[in-house]
């Protein structure tokens, strides 16, 4: 399916999200149902709300959004929970500890979502760089943090970070 694109801005009145009986998201399209659906984020850490492709059951892309911004309010709301659900990436805010055991080093970190203990393999593959001064972090278990501004942390959480990387 060909998906028209829009100047980034311009409401899009044509799309409605909402949440069905059991829960799950639905869209409506020019006043016709679409069904359930499901919300991919293209650039989940840099564009957290916007370049969203609304994909149906068949996983095939029937609306791309460029911004948030374009929705109603109500199908804005329901995107975001959405979305929430589906990417928790907890922000790193202060780093408490970084040790070395075995061929793993154990976080310490406050984030986003409270205080969280991790694991990685090798810094190296572990961490990946995203601009200047962000980076996000895999564990051993799959799961991803972010760490934005490395500048901005206090300096105990500097000199951690500066012991790996």
């Amino acid at each position: 399916m060909m998906v028209a694109r829009r100047e980034v801005g311009a409401q899009d009145q044509s799309l409605r999200l909402y949440r069905n009986g059991r829960g799950e998201l639905e869209a409506e399209m020019n006043r016709e149902t679409i069904g359930k659906v499901r919300l991919v984020l293209t650039f989940p850490i840099t564009k957290p709300e916007g370049y969203i492709s609304v994909r149906s059951v068949l996983d095939q892309e029937v609306h791309f959004i460029l911004s948030l911004d374009e929705l109603d309010k109500k199908s804005r709301s329901a995107a975001r929970e959405e979305l929430q659900r589906s990417y928790l990436i907890p922000e790193i805010l202060k780093i408490m500890g970084i040790k070395r055991r075995g061929r793993n080093w154990l976080w310490e970190v406050e984030t986003t979502y409270g205080r969280i203990s991790f694991r990685i393999d090798q810094p190296q593959e572990s961490i990946d760089f995203l601009s200047e001064n962000d980076y996000t972090i895999k564990d051993t278990e799959g799961r991803r943090y972010v760490l934005r501004d490395v500048a901005r942390l206090d300096k105990q959480s500097k000199l951690y970070w500066n012991k790996i990387n």
